[in-house]
């Protein structure tokens, strides 16, 4: 595997490597920008984000609870910095490194509720992930005493109500629009990411962003980050051969095209994908100049876009 985050490459690495509920969400989020700013401060990215948390501890009164605690970090993060949600252009990269976010006060879902969880966190409260389709929640509380943030939204409340319609909506019910799903129906969306299927999503907007933008360099680092974090992705590895295809890297996309042939599910339609793969192995043994457009269409059936998971 080429090198994924520059120098940071093998910090990533050990640091994702633990089990999921000791990863440092925080640490590998950082280590996510630096491979856009290799010369990241990490101690200084560290040390804001600890600055916040104690304001946020500033501001709790003496006897507090999850309400007080929602209202001050929303206190630090929307009213004093000023940060919002990026509505104007949400698939900007920038909006997905935190130390962007916190220089330039815009971000997108997922790196807002990154933000959200670790300053809580630090305050001594536990915010959970919740990856609704296409947008990104923050989870307060357990059970029916939950509460739903939206960060992108300046930290606005959510009624449990009110993310079953955004599920609704997102996974499209034709003719069924007034019809709310059943509990039994939502309950799979509602439940909380875990630290790797958060960094997962968070690289995986990356990935497409630069797709969108053909910038095959940098989604080539944001499907390697994917394959540290969830190694058994088979999404992701249609996604890297394509990458690699375009970088006119043949042999490794032949060797991540034969992985993916083995993980994808039964059922799947493959043979777009080994047709792709008998083209690109018949390159490597003929040792061929590339013809990155032949290849792309080549490799491109079994390869469709992430959506966007924001």
């Amino acid at each position: 595997m080429s090198n994924a985050f520059g120098n940071s490459d093998g910090a990533f690495r050990r640091v994702v490597s633990v089990p999921a509920s000791q990863i440092d969400l925080l640490s590998a989020s950082l280590l996510i920008a630096a491979g856009e700013y290799p010369q990241l401060d990490f101690v200084a990215e560290r040390g804001r984000v600890a600055l916040l948390a104690e304001r946020v501890r500033e501001r709790l009164p003496r006897r507090h609870g999850l309400y007080d605690a929602i209202h001050a970090v929303n206190d630090v993060l929307f009213n004093d910095l000023g940060i919002r949600g990026d509505k104007k252009r949400n698939h900007d990269p920038r909006n997905s490194y935190i130390p962007d976010v916190l220089d330039r006060g815009l971000g997108n879902p997922i790196t807002l509720s990154i933000l959200y969880m670790e300053i809580g966190r630090r305050a001594g409260y536990r915010f959970h992930g919740i990856g609704l389709p296409g947008h990104f929640i923050v989870r307060a509380g357990e059970g029916s005493e939950s509460i739903y943030v939206d960060p992108y939204d300046a930290g606005g409340l959510l009624s449990r109500r009110e993310c079953v319609a955004i599920v609704q909506r997102a996974v499209g019910r034709p003719g069924r629009a007034s019809i709310p799903m059943s509990p039994e129906e939502a309950a799979p969306f509602m439940r909380p990411d875990g630290k790797r299927g958060i960094l997962r999503r968070t690289l995986s907007n990356l990935k497409q962003i630069y797709l969108d933008k053909e910038d095959y360099p940098r989604a080539l680092r944001a499907a390697e980050g994917i394959r540290i974090v969830e190694p058994a992705s088979w999404h992701n590895l249609a996604d890297l051969a394509h990458i690699q295809t375009e970088l006119g890297s043949f042999n490794a996309a032949a060797e991540t095209l034969s992985t993916y042939l083995k993980r994808a599910p039964r059922g799947h339609d493959l043979d777009s994908a080994k047709a792709a793969l008998s083209q690109l192995r018949n390159r490597v043994l003929k040792g061929r100049d590339s013809d990155p457009e032949a290849d792309a269409a080549g490799a491109g059936g079994p390869i469709g876009e992430s959506p966007r998971n924001q």
